[in-house]
């Protein structure tokens, strides 16, 4: 059962302030639209340097559909940014959706997180229909009992996004 609060958002995720922020990267981790430019431009050079980093040092194949991995914030109102790859939903199994929020979550409270902030995953360039991301979420933050969170904040980019999430959470 949830313990913890959740709270829908329209708007510009650079701009929430939670203990992390979650990037839908891809796998590269060095450039990105979407979510992932605002998100580094937002953050500063720096992060791209970290970035540079890990692939160099953590993981020299890229970061694999599902997984998550940290860094700082930089200029961003948060802690640590985790950043995850979501799936691409034509190509691949969209049940790696879950992984990213799950994993997300884990790292979260493994940095003793409160709260955390989302993008909808995977649902600009990578296709997922919003409604299907929706109840994916829905789904796994039903089951998620967290330990340190107090509070999932979930931010839509545009207002049909906000109205769909906020069908399937009502």
């Amino acid at each position: 059962m949830q313990n913890y609060k959740i709270t829908l958002l329209k708007g510009d995720i650079t701009k929430v302030k939670a203990d992390a922020i979650v990037n839908a990267a891809n796998s590269g981790m060095l450039e990105g639209g979407g979510v992932d430019g605002a998100i580094r431009y937002a953050a500063g050079k720096s992060l791209l340097e970290e970035c540079i980093k890990l692939r160099k040092e953590k993981i020299p194949d890229g970061l694999k559909t599902g997984e998550a991995i940290q860094t700082k914030a930089y200029n961003l109102p948060a802690k640590i940014i985790i950043h995850t790859v979501g799936p691409k939903y034509y190509s691949e199994d969209i049940g790696l959706l879950k992984n990213c929020y799950i994993n997300c979550l884990k790292l979260a409270e493994e940095n003793n997180c409160e709260s955390i902030a989302f993008p909808a995953i995977s649902t600009g360039a990578y296709g997922c229909p919003i409604e299907k991301s929706a109840k994916i979420v829905k789904e796994v933050l039903s089951n998620y009992i967290a330990r340190s969170l107090k509070e999932v904040i979930l931010v839509l980019y545009s207002q049909k996004d906000y109205d769909v999430y906020n069908k399937e959470f009502a």
